[in-house]
C-alpha cells in the first residue's frame, strides 16, 4: 500500500508539520535538505523509494507519524543505519522515510553494567564508547550498521561466541507498535512482545530506546587478529580445519573467511580473518593449524582494541560498510555442518564461472563461524531468534561495479545459494533474517516452529500490518 492517491507529498509534509514538534524535520525528498540531512541507504538495489522525509525529535512525534500513516493509509519505513539491504524493501514505493537519527540518547550505568541508547547509534559509536570505560557488548562486523536494526533480527557477530546473540543482552526497549501505542517492554512488561522483538522485532513497531546488559572487557579490551591468504588449491584443507572445530570451538575464537576472485593470481583465493579475544599466545594455538597450511601471506595483529577490530579484520575489508549507495546483491544460507565435498564443489563452480564473466568478478562468499557456547547460554524458548545451532553463517555478497551487472550477479548468487544449501545439513533453506535476500519466506527467516507465536503477536500489536516490508 502506497501513499493514498488523495494525498500529494506536499499535503503530507504540511499535515505532519502541523502535527509534529517544531524540532522535527519534515521535507520533500526532492529537496536539498533531504540529501543533506537524511541517512542514505547502504545498497542502491532492491531499494524503497520515498517522497517525504521525516526526522522526528520526540517519541511522541514517532507515535504521531505512525498514527497518521495508519489513519490515512500511508506507507513508511523507519531507518537508522540504512543497512537493511533486503530486496523485500523494494515493495516500499512512494513512502515516508522515518529517519531516527535524532534519537542519539545515551545512558550508561557502569555499576549495574547497563547501557541505554537510541536507534541513532551505530556499531562504531558503541564500541568506542564501551572501550573507553572498559566494557564490551556483542556486536556485528559492519561498523556503520545501526545497533537497533541488528538487534531486532537477533544479531550475530564475533563476541557472540562468548555472549550469544546481541538480542540476548537486551534488557528492555521502548517501542511504538502498529496500534500506535507506546510500550516499555521487558521480561516483566509485555514479555510476549519482548520475546518477539528479540529476533523478529521489525514486524511489530518502531523502537526508540534500547537497554542492554554490558560486560567487563575481556583481556583488557584487546584481541588477537590474524589475517591470511590461501590459494585455491588449499580450499579443501581450510574447510576441513574449520569443520573440525564445529561443536568444540573456543568461545573466544571466531573464523571469518572470504572466497574471492584474485586477478593477479588468476583464480579464487580464500582470505581468512581469525579473531581470538584473549592473550596472543593462547590465540595462536588455535590459529597455528591454519598457518601450517602455508598461506601466501600472513598478518599478525596484536593487541587490537575492541573498538578497532572491524578496521583490521580481513585486511580491513569490513571498512567497505562505510560506503553508501552501492549496487548490492545479497544471498545467504545457514550451514549446520561443514560438508567438505560440497564446499569443494561450490568452490570449483565459482572458480570456473567467475574468471570468464567479468560482471560477477566482484562476488564474495563470506563465512562467519562462531563458537556455539554463547548462543547456548540461552534456551531456544528465550526469544524469537531461531538459529542457535548454526555452524556457519554463509553469505553471498554481490557488489556490482555497475547497475547493469546486477542481473548476472543475481543469477549467480541464486546458484551459489542452491549449491551451498545442498550441503547445509538442513532439508529446507534457512537464513539468518538480517542476511536474507527477501525471497526466502517467513519459515526460512524465523523457522516454522516459531511462526505461530509470531503471527499471534502480529494480530495483537500490529493488526493493520503496517510493519510488513522487511522480511
Amino acid at each position: 500500500v502506497h501513499i493514498a492517491a488523495a494525498f500529494s507529498p506536499l499535503q503530507i509534509v504540511q499535515d505532519l508539520q502541523l502535527r509534529l514538534s517544531s524540532e522535527s524535520e519534515v521535507v520533500l525528498t526532492s529537496s536539498a535538505a533531504y540529501s543533506q540531512d537524511f541517512i542514505p541507504r547502504f545498497s542502491s538495489s532492491g531499494s524503497p523509494t520515498y517522497v517525504v522525509g521525516v526526522k522526528p525529535a520526540l517519541v511522541g512525534d514517532v507515535q504521531k507519524v505512525i498514527q497518521y500513516a495508519s489513519q490515512y493509509n500511508v506507507s513508511f519505513l523507519a531507518t537508522s543505519g540504512g543497512h537493511g539491504y533486503s530486496w523485500s524493501l523494494s515493495s516500499v514505493q512512494g513512502a515516508i522515510d522515518l529517519d531516527l537519527s535524532n534519537f542519539d540518547n545515551l545512558e550508561i550505568d557502569e555499576s549495574a553494567n547497563t547501557i541505554t541508547v537510541g536507534p541513532a547509534w551505530h556499531l562504531s559509536n558503541i564500541t568506542s564508547t564501551l572501550q573507553a570505560i572498559g566494557k564490551e557488548l556483542p556486536v556485528g562486523q559492519c561498523p556503520t550498521a545501526g545497533l537497533a536494526g541488528i538487534t531486532l533480527g537477533g544479531g550475530v557477530g564475533p563476541y557472540g561466541g562468548m555472549y550469544g546473540a546481541i538480542s540476548d543482552s537486551l534488557l528492555s526497549v521502548e517501542i511504538i507498535t502498529g496500534t500506535g501505542n507506546i510500550f516499555n517492554v521487558s521480561a516483566t512488561q509485555h514479555p510476549d512482545l519482548f520475546w518477539g522483538i528479540k529476533g523478529a522485532g521489525f514486524n511489530y513497531g518502531v523502537v526508540t530506546s534500547l537497554t542492554y546488559r554490558i560486560y567487563p572487557a575481556t583481556n583488557n579490551g584487546e584481541a588477537l587478529i590474524v589475517n591470511a591468504l590461501f590459494t585455491g588449491p588449499k580450499n579443501a584443507s581450510v574447510w576441513r580445519l574449520a569443520g573440525g572445530l564445529v561443536g568444540r570451538q573456543p568461545k573466544e575464537f571466531t573464523i571469518n573467511l572470504a572466497v574471492q576472485y584474485n586477478a593477479t593470481l588468476g583464480g579464487m583465493i580464500i582470505a581468512a580473518g581469525f579473531i581470538y579475544v584473549g592473550p596472543q599466545a593462547a590465540g595462536m594455538k588455535y590459529m597455528q593449524p591454519f598457518l601450517d597450511l602455508s598461506p601466501i601471506e600472513v598478518e599478525i595483529n596484536y593487541p587490537v582494541p575492541y573498538d578497532n577490530f572491524t578496521a583490521v579484520l580481513l585486511y580491513g575489508e569490513l571498512k567497505g560498510g562505510t560506503q553508501k549507495g552501492v549496487p548490492f546483491v545479497p544471498y545467504a544460507v545457514n550451514l549446520y555442518q561443514v560438508d567438505v565435498e560440497n564446499l569443494i564443489e561450490l568452490f570449483n563452480y565459482m572458480n570456473q564461472t567467475i574468471p570468464i564473466n567479468s560482471e560477477i568478478k566482484t562476488a564474495t562468499l563470506s563465512w562467519a563461524q562462531f563458537s556455539s557456547y554463547g548462543f547456548h547460554l540461552y534456551p531456544d524458548s528465550s526469544s524469537a531468534f531461531p538459529y542457535r545451532d548454526v555452524a556457519v553463517f554463509l553469505q553471498f555478497d554481490g557488489f556490482a561495479l555497475d547497475a547493469s551487472d546486477i542481473p548476472s550477479l543475481n543469477q549467480f548468487g541464486q546458484e551459489v545459494r542452491r549449491l551451498a544449501q545442498k550441503g547445509s545439513g538442513s532439508t529446507d533453506l534457512e537464513t539468518y533474517v538480517n542476511f536474507g535476500h527477501g525471497d526466502e519466506g517467513p519459515a526460512a527467516w524465523y523457522s516454522a516452529r516459531k511462526l505461530p507465536a509470531l503471527r499471534a503477536l502480529k494480530a495483537v500489536y500490529d493488526p493493520g500490518n503496517l510493519f510488513r516490508y522487511y522480511n
